[in-house]
């Protein structure tokens, strides 16, 4: 049986705690940066993946319709209500997509995206607009068939990664990393050239 001696009280000492937060200050000291460096390059990964999801939401409606659609980089608010208004613009920092109709009144809204839900210092760069056919082809705004990729940098200041979004002219659309070798899985290289795609 236990028991506790006389005079003696449970705690911690003063070296106890002044260990305790020396240790916890060091641990936060070499935390803290690897965690705004892992934000910095999360957030460039999650912006891809809103612009992938926007540009095959756009082919998919194209093909659903059997109509012209639009994705767009704008710097404008992307809205229903703004539609008619929605400037396309390279190097836009939100993107939009439109079914494309014979007169301004048969313009539809189908979805729209601002980057700034995930950062402002996120940095799109990439052509104004891509247009899906009813195959799913891409052409340019006046109908004619593209025989380049068309492709989307997103990058951001502080962090050292950059992701690619790119359309084939036959439509796929695919994301890949300009650091990786060629030959690597998400490489850009050979598909993609580091002068469309440059690294950090």
């Amino acid at each position: 049986m236990l028991t506790k001696l006389p005079g003696r009280q449970g705690g911690v000492t003063l070296v106890e705690l002044m260990v305790t937060v020396v240790i916890t200050g060091i641990l936060m000291a070499v935390g803290i940066p690897q965690m705004g460096e892992w934000i910095r390059r999360n957030s460039i990964g999650s912006a891809a993946e809103t612009v992938q999801n926007g540009l095959r939401q756009a082919e998919a409606e194209a093909i659903r319709r059997n109509q012209r659609v639009e994705f767009l980089l704008t710097n404008a608010t992307p809205s229903q209500s703004g539609i008619l208004s929605l400037a396309a613009a390279g190097n836009g920092q939100n993107w939009a997509v439109r079914v494309l109709g014979t007169t301004d009144a048969t313009l539809a809204y189908v979805s729209g995206f601002q980057m700034t839900e995930i950062s402002s210092a996120v940095e799109l760069t990439g052509p104004a607009s891509v247009f899906f056919t009813g195959m799913g082809r891409v052409t340019d705004s006046a109908g004619a068939a593209v025989t380049e990729y068309q492709v989307y940098r997103l990058s951001r200041s502080g962090a050292d990664r950059a992701v690619c979004v790119f359309v084939t002219p036959g439509g796929a659309i695919k994301s890949c990393d300009p650091a990786l070798a060629s030959g690597k899985p998400f490489a850009c290289l050979p598909l993609v050239s580091l002068a469309k795609c440059p690294k950090v």
